[in-house]
Order: structure tokens, then C-alpha cells, then sequence
């Protein structure tokens, strides 16, 4: 019951403005007596909520590629909205696990500010489009409780959809992939509800590469071998670069959009190095460490960066599994105030796309003309060149928060030999 208490009072915090009500709960489901209380106010969550998004970000992160994949794109936000979707309506014990791994205050209110963060961080300008949907799909057979559900719909974490689950499953799994535009081959309909997520990205570089050099290139392994080629973009831009020891790579940070609402970092493995351990010893200060290293170079660089379209297909519920989170799937107690009967999803599959190009808003600057001169120091010749023609990890941020909405390894060719 607390935890429908808990539920209660954040949907009242997310309707009211100066001082907002806490609704305390008592009875059941079907008989709620209400009595209001006062919520303080809460100016800036800002440092908590970035600290916790980083957290999450680094932990599953690193989950996904412990199950042997280095190439992947994922959304780390859109799993933690999704998470948190379910973890409002879930039990106590369920509810307490899941606001552990996600990081989230037991205190509604401002739990309520994370989750307005969180939701107006996408767009879907014509510069920078980046489009989240995170649907709970029951069986026509299960009714959704109504306070939850007018909870997280009204606060964007999730949109619960019927289907012909038990009845036409084959049915209901064409449904689902219309509804979200994906294959979903590991899709398991054995339960009464699934849990779908999808991401997608479409922006426009600040400046294009519409200048740029395209040239088929070869692209090496850490090692050093040639395992096939790619398409790299070849352009001298000014950027913000950097290199973190930590993770042994040379970084840097390119603005996208109109107004650089967004930015790409991209961090280039240096040097004969294992990927594995290196993402193994991940740690949550890594994101604000690679962040605090760039530097804005002074003059303009030599920028090589591969066109791809890069789509994942990632079997969350194990990716969760693998964090601790066993009893959402199985157990009635945990989800019994999201629906009747209790929500238990068989699936939770997460699709993510995101395509690099050419386009930009504005147009390159016109070249400047000056004389060549050979680098003072070899600190200086190291980053006078990024070209991304081996391994590398990159993440799209927002700008404001820095939240990461996507994350990913691109360690294979577009051509593979």
C-alpha cells in the first residue's frame, strides 16, 4: 500500500504549481480514502538528477556489452522512463529495487521534478529529431488501474496498448511491430503484456559536412589489422577535443542542431588496447571526466568520421535480469497495482536507430587561408587529427543536462572483409 501511497501523492505533486498536495492513501484499490498534506517546494534538482542519470547510463551500459556485443546503440533514458514507469506502480519491495537501480529519490515530489527532466529532453524539430516510445502492450483480457495509468501517461514515462496476446498472438506481434516500427525477433508473447521501447535519431549536424571529403577507407581493428572498410566523412572542423587516460581514448565533441541543443562525443580507442576491461571498469565520474577534458581547439582540425546507420534490437528484460530485476516478470505481488490481473511482461525488447550523414543546419565556413606550419610539440600534432577509422565508443547528449539519450560501440566495418 505504500507504494500506491507514494503513487498517489506524485500524481497530485504533477497537477498542482506553488505548494502542491501529498495525497496519503489508505484502504484498497477499490475503496481509497484521501487526505491531503503539503509538499514543499523544490527549486533545482538538476546536479541530483544528472548524477543519477549518469549512473544508470555507465551500469547498463556496461551490462549490455558484458553479454559479448561491441556493436550496439541503446538509450539509456528510455529505458530508466520506462523503468520508472513500472516502478510507480509497483509493490513496495519491487518499487524500493527499482528506484535503487534507477537511482530515484524516495521522495515523490522530487521524483516528479526527475521525470519532467527527463520527458523534455527529446525533440522533434526539423534540425535534431530524437522520438521515444515506450509502450506496456496488455492482453484484452487485463485492465489497467487507472490512477497509475493517468499517472505515467500524464508524465510521459509510459503508454499502455491492448492486444490480442492470448487469443492471436501472431496478430498481436504484428500489431506491436507496426505500432513501433521494428522486427522484434526476440519478442515473447507466453505472458499476459510486453514491455516495447524504441528510439530513434535524425539530427543535423550544427555545421555540415556538406564539404566534405567521402572516400571509401579502410577500417582497423585495435590491433591494428584492416577488417574492412567504411565511408569517412574527411572535413577540418573547430570542435572541442580532448584525451582521458581512463579510458584510453582520444575525445571529441561535435554541436548538433540550430541552437546545439545536442552534441555527439565520440571517444577514439588509442593504441593496441583490449575493449572489454576497458568498459568493464566503467565508472559513473566517467561521463563528467570526459566531459571536463575537452577543450576547444584553436585552430581547425582534420575530422574524419564514418556514415553509418547503426539499428540494435536489445533484449532489455535480460539486460535488467542481469542487474537484479527478476521479480517484475514473474511475480503478481510486484505489479498488482498496475492492472488486473497483475501486469507480468514476458518481453521488454528496446529498439534504437541512429544514422550519422552529412546534413547540417548551417553551411561550412568558408576555408581560411593561412600558411602551413609543421605542429610545435607532438601534444599538439596528437590533436591536430581525429579520424575515426578504427573502434570507437560515442554518446548523444542534451546539451542543457547532459543527460545521455544514446549510447553506443561501433567496432565493425561497413564493408567487413
Amino acid at each position: 500500500m505504500r507504494a500506491l501511497y507514494l503513487l498517489v501523492s506524485l500524481a497530485l505533486c504533477s497537477a498542482s504549481t506553488s505548494k502542491r498536495g501529498i495525497v496519503r492513501v489508505q484502504g484498497s484499490l477499490d475503496n481509497l480514502y484521501i487526505n491531503f498534506g503539503t509538499c514543499p517546494e523544490y527549486t533545482n534538482v538538476l546536479e541530483d538528477y544528472r548524477e543519477a542519470m549518469n549512473n544508470f547510463t555507465v551500469e547498463t551500459f556496461k551490462e549490455v556489452a558484458s553479454h559479448g556485443t561491441y556493436q550496439y546503440v541503446m538509450s539509456p533514458l528510455s529505458m530508466w522512463m520506462t523503468i520508472a514507469g513500472m516502478a510507480e506502480g509497483a509493490d513496495y519491495i519491487t518499487q524500493h529495487q527499482l528506484f535503487d537501480l534507477l537511482h530515484l529519490p524516495r521522495d515523490p515530489c522530487v521524483r516528479h521534478k526527475y521525470y519532467q527532466l527527463a520527458a523534455s529532453r527529446y525533440s522533434l524539430t526539423n534540425d535534431a529529431a530524437v522520438i521515444s516510445n515506450r509502450v506496456l502492450v496488455i492482453d484484452e483480457g487485463v485492465t489497467p488501474n487507472p490512477v497509475w495509468h493517468n499517472f505515467v501517461a500524464g508524465n510521459s514515462l509510459l503508454d499502455v496498448l491492448t492486444a490480442p496476446i492470448k487469443y492471436n498472438p501472431i496478430g498481436a506481434a504484428s500489431k506491436i511491430r507496426q505500432i513501433v516500427y521494428a522486427n522484434f525477433p526476440r519478442l515473447d508473447l507466453h505472458g499476459n503484456s510486453v514491455l516495447v521501447d524504441t528510439i530513434d535519431y535524425n539530427g543535423l549536424w550544427h555545421t555540415a559536412f556538406t564539404d566534405a571529403v567521402v572516400k571509401r577507407a579502410p577500417f582497423y581493428s585495435l590491433s591494428g589489422k584492416n577488417i574492412g572498410a567504411v565511408d569517412l566523412m574527411t572535413v577540418r572542423r573547430h570542435g572541442r577535443i580532448g584525451y582521458v587516460p581512463l579510458i584510453k581514448s582520444k575525445v571529441l565533441e561535435l554541436p548538433i542542431g540550430k541552437d546545439k541543443k545536442y552534441s555527439l562525443v565520440i571517444a577514439l580507442l588509442v593504441g593496441n588496447h583490449d575493449l572489454h576491461p576497458i568498459i568493464s571498469e566503467l565508472k559513473s565520474s566517467i561521463i563528467p571526466t570526459v566531459l571536463g577534458s575537452l577543450r576547444e581547439t584553436k585552430v581547425p582540425i582534420d575530422v574524419a568520421l564514418p556514415q553509418f546507420t547503426l539499428n540494435s534490437e536489445l533484449d532489455a528484460k535480460t539486460i535488467l535480469e542481469g542487474l537484479g530485476i527478476t521479480k517484475l516478470w514473474t511475480d503478481p505481488q510486484a505489479t498488482r497495482y498496475i492492472s488486473t490481473p497483475p501486469a507480468l511482461p514476458s518481453s521488454y525488447v528496446q529498439r534504437a536507430t541512429l544514422t550519422l550523414n552529412k546534413d547540417g543546419v548551417h553551411l561550412p565556413p568558408i576555408a581560411e587561408l593561412r600558411s602551413y606550419r609543421p605542429p610545435f610539440s607532438p601534444e599538439e600534432s596528437f590533436f591536430s587529427e581525429f579520424i575515426a577509422d578504427r573502434p570507437f565508443m560515442f554518446a548523444l547528449y542534451d546539451t542543457e543536462t547532459y543527460t545521455c539519450l544514446m549510447a553506443s560501440v561501433y567496432t565493425e566495418p561497413t564493408y567487413p572483409y
